[in-house]
């Protein structure tokens, strides 16, 4: 990618739709709403970069990191900065746009092939008494301009990973020939018809009073909150009434589709009548490492919808609206009094209830219940899970608790002490989190108890939808038939959650399970049946009628539609790559992985996989250089490593490959198959004693694996351990002795 001295491209500029009227036309007659949305964080998302907009101190501020000064400058009315570009060379850069407002300012900066990127040194905009006013870097870690994380880079880029929730009606219009983008956009900030849809139809509706639009007064999206908060005679915590969950998750989809750890599947189309359901346009992400803790706790940037679906609050029907003005976003009354409004405040907002001072942090609620985890470096943000402390489960699963992270000068010995004082009846409550552990582990006899959090109704979605996922773990017909029950839920999480376990089946059988959901009416679950279906164009294992391969190729259809919206990303080109390569399209592949690799050259993952395609068509001295440079970048990449073990293993070189399978069971220990792997190419290489160990050890941590169990009698016997073996293969499943 070329990248001139100066901004010279023109500028991303807004789209002419007629559908759309703009915020100003809204203003007219919605005044109030208006006025709360000015100033506030989506009125700010994005901005020209002047006078105005810009916060950081350009006036010869400099910032330096690992040797390189960068500078930040006027030019008459422009803002630059002078910094390493994507060579490493220092060059100036004009501003082009503001990202954000608080508590940090990012800064967009163009290039000719239509690209914006972020830069990385951003302006910290708390005041001076906070710790801000001043730049500070956002990976202060960053070893170049050749790091993934470099402002150049991939990761960096505002077209691709920032755009979309920035900007109204935004068309990302990339261009995978040239690799380059004509972005525009209707409003340049998160404006009225972001949430509300396009208003031309609402005007229409004002006009003509026309009934026929509905009671949304032609509006194209119905976020509004139904029911009513009652709090009856005895009770301490109100009640919703007169609401439906399909009306409440509309209002919260529509938040999710930004405000969530997601991928795009569908084009949410602002023009037409949007449904209820968040699947047919975005891919959330479940409880899973490293995004959430096992209690499904916040870990990485999971943007709030993740952790609030866990919640009672949402089981119970509350809304983003009932705590945060939806039009200024901010909290609908201060401190307590927001919790006030459903919770009686004379039993909860009290020290027998909170057990601190009255005028201590540790009185609010939002402390206890949603602690802050903070990103970006000085962005603090709150888990919406609004749990309750369990200090019992940071003993024995290494959690975060809101005790602890408010009090970091005890140990968690002390908090549970004062919490069984404090809550005896709330410390012995049952958790999902040692079962989302064990999972993750394979331990075998987490497996029944996994099963039936799956079926437990009164546990929310979220919860038994990430359990389920965690069956993919037990290639056994327990875990599949679980799943199979799951196909008809009415949740579409569900549905689409079991269709990775169904995957543990032969084709044969995956056939008579999962077409009928070829056409299921969510367009999430149709994609990964697809997915599954593609491989059959190709197979001999399966036989499709005409009929069956037009519809099996219909589905691949959109997916590979679904697919290209993502494509100037390396991830998607990755999984259309994936795609390719289960349909024998050797070539389509290859130059998917190629595409990958050209948007961004230090994808691992791309390296990996083009490395893959070359050990199908037996060609493993063109993976070698692939995975050399894979481990180039990152030496302990676990992926790598073990990739690079099996290949050593095929070219018989086992002492090559004992090294590098050691790397990647060490750095990931619960990653048992990594653990088993090595200890055959040990055993192979002659260390069989140390071989014996590791597979005990591995045991250790998932007890019950067959292909552990069946090694350490396989080898023991060897060995001429006799009895020691027989005691290992007397823990065999009768059909696996």
């Amino acid at each position: 990618m070329l990248f001139s001295f100066f901004s010279l491209m023109t500028q991303a500029k807004p789209a002419d739709n007629a559908d759309f009227i703009g915020s100003q036309r809204c203003a007219a007659c919605h005044q109030q709403a208006y006025k709360e949305w000015q100033g506030s964080h989506h009125d700010q998302a994005m901005m020209v970069a002047d006078s105005a907009s810009v916060l950081g101190d350009f006036d010869q501020a400099t910032f330096t990191l690992n040797g390189i000064t960068s500078t930040f400058f006027k030019k008459g009315d422009e803002y630059w900065v002078n910094t390493d570009g994507a060579d490493g060379k220092l060059q100036d850069f004009k501003i082009d746009y503001t990202f954000g407002v608080s508590p940090l300012q990012q800064y967009l900066i163009g290039f000719d092939d239509g690209r914006y990127q972020s830069l990385s040194i951003a302006w910290d905009s708390r005041s001076k008494e906070e710790g801000g006013q001043r730049w500070f870097h956002l990976y202060p870690d960053v070893s170049g301009h050749e790091d993934v994380l470099h402002w150049t880079r991939f990761s960096q880029n505002w077209n691709s990973r920032c755009a979309e929730c920035h900007s109204t009606n935004l068309q990302k219009n990339y261009d995978v020939s040239s690799n380059s983008y004509q972005t525009t956009w209707f409003e340049i900030d998160v404006a009225c018809e972001s949430c509300h849809g396009a208003g031309s139809q609402h005007i229409e509706w004002l006009n003509s009073k026309d009934d026929n639009k509905g009671d949304n007064k032609g509006l194209l999206t119905d976020i509004r909150s139904d029911g009513q908060w009652q709090r009856s005679p005895g009770l301490n915590t109100a009640a919703k009434h007169g609401a439906s969950r399909a009306h409440t998750d509309q209002q919260i989809n529509s938040c999710a589709g930004c405000h969530s750890r997601r991928s795009i599947i569908g084009e949410v189309d602002n023009k037409t009548p949007q449904g209820k359901e968040l699947l047919d346009t975005h891919l959330s992400r479940l409880i899973e490492s490293p995004l959430y803790h096992v209690d499904g706790q916040i870990l990485d940037e999971v943007y709030v919808y993740g952790s609030f679906v866990q919640s009672k609050m949402y089981q119970r029907g509350v809304v983003c609206s009932d705590c945060h003005n939806p039009h200024s976003l901010k909290l609908k009354a201060p401190d307590n009094q927001v919790c006030a409004q459903c919770h009686n405040p004379s039993v909860f907002d009290q020290p027998e209830h909170h057990h601190h001072n009255n005028t201590s942090e540790g009185s609010q609620c939002v402390n206890c219940h949603m602690p802050e985890t903070t990103y970006m470096t000085v962005d603090p943000r709150r888990d919406h899970s609004l749990r309750i402390p369990r200090p019992d489960l940071s003993q024995s699963l290494g959690v975060p608790n809101a005790c602890n992270q408010c009090h970091t000068d005890k140990e968690t010995d002390w908090t549970l002490a004062a919490f069984k004082q404090w809550y005896p009846d709330r410390i012995e409550h049952a958790s999902f989190a040692p079962l989302i552990y064990a999972g993750e582990q394979g331990a075998a006899q987490a497996l029944p108890q996994l099963s039936a959090l799956v079926d437990d109704e009164s546990m929310p979605i979220m919860v038994r939808a990430s359990g389920l996922q965690l069956l993919r773990n037990y290639p056994n017909q327990y875990a599949v038939n679980t799943a199979l029950l799951q196909l008809e839920s009415s949740s579409a999480t569900m549905r689409l959650a079991a269709i990775g376990v169904i995957e543990l089946l032969p084709e044969q059988q995956r056939i008579r399970h999962l077409w009928p959901l070829m056409s299921d009416p969510v367009k999430a679950i149709r994609l990964e049946a697809a997915r599954l279906f593609a491989s059959m164009l190709v197979s001999h294992n399966v036989v499709l009628q005409p009929s069956q391969k037009q519809t099996v190729q219909a589905a691949v259809d959109e997916y590979i539609a679904s697919i290209q919206l993502n494509a100037d990303t390396p991830a998607g080109q990755m999984q259309l790559g994936v795609l390719y390569q289960s349909m024998n399209q050797w070539g389509l592949a290859e130059q998917a992985y190629q595409q990958a690799l050209l948007i961004e050259p230090h994808y691992i993952p791309a390296l990996l996989n083009r490395a893959d395609l070359f050990r199908a068509k037996g060609q493993d001295q063109l993976a070698l250089p692939l995975l050399e440079k894979a481990i180039l970048i990152d030496a302990n990449n676990v992926s790598a490593n073990y990739a690079m073990g099996l290949l050593m293993i095929r070219l018989k070189q086992l002492d090559k490959a004992t090294a590098y399978l050691e790397v990647a069971a060490t750095q990931a220990p619960d990653i048992v198959r990594y653990s088993y792997v090595y200890a055959v190419a040990l055993f192979e290489s002659g260390k069989r004693d140390w071989a014996i160990t590791m597979l005990k050890r591995a045991l250790l941590r998932s007890p019950g694996n067959t292909d552990i169990l069946s090694a350490l009698a396989s080898y023991l016997d060897m060995q001429g351990r006799k009895e020691e073996a027989r005691q290992y293969s007397a823990q065999l499943p009768q059909s696996s002795q």
